[in-house]
């Protein structure tokens, strides 16, 4: 089973970005044993009235907790139009013999992102 939880600030009056940074230190802050205890909490409310225990039922838990790993994402409703030049290209930027390389540096969440901005990332030092 793949549960998935992705806090956020909604109604909060905050921007998108802004609300992005809220839910990275929701997610920070909530301990593994209270993703836990919601998760067997939640599954005991959804699957308990057809027999489900989660005591007898579940044999492990695995929490990834990324809160780094899902880069903010240009919402061309409320960000500028020259995001991408204004922030990424600033952003991933050399410093001496230092190259930027990950998936924020592309702009996006997505591994083939990530791959690219290392592949820029070497070019550039070379």
């Amino acid at each position: 089973m793949h549960l998935l939880h992705a806090p956020g600030a909604p109604n909060s009056g905050l921007d998108a970005r802004s609300q992005f940074h809220v839910g990275q230190a929701k997610l920070l802050a909530t301990t593994f044993e209270d993703f836990e205890a919601r998760i067997r909490d939640q599954l005991d409310c959804m699957l308990g009235p057809g027999g489900f225990d989660h005591a007898r039922d579940i044999a492990a838990i695995t929490v990834n907790r990324w809160s780094h790993g899902y880069g903010y994402v240009a919402n061309f409703l409320f960000d500028p139009g020259d995001y991408k030049d204004r922030v990424l290209k600033v952003a991933r930027q050399p410093f001496g013999r230092v190259a930027i390389a990950n998936s924020d540096a592309g702009g996006d969440a997505y591994v083939h992102l990530a791959i690219d901005a290392a592949d820029r990332a070497v070019r550039e030092l070379l």
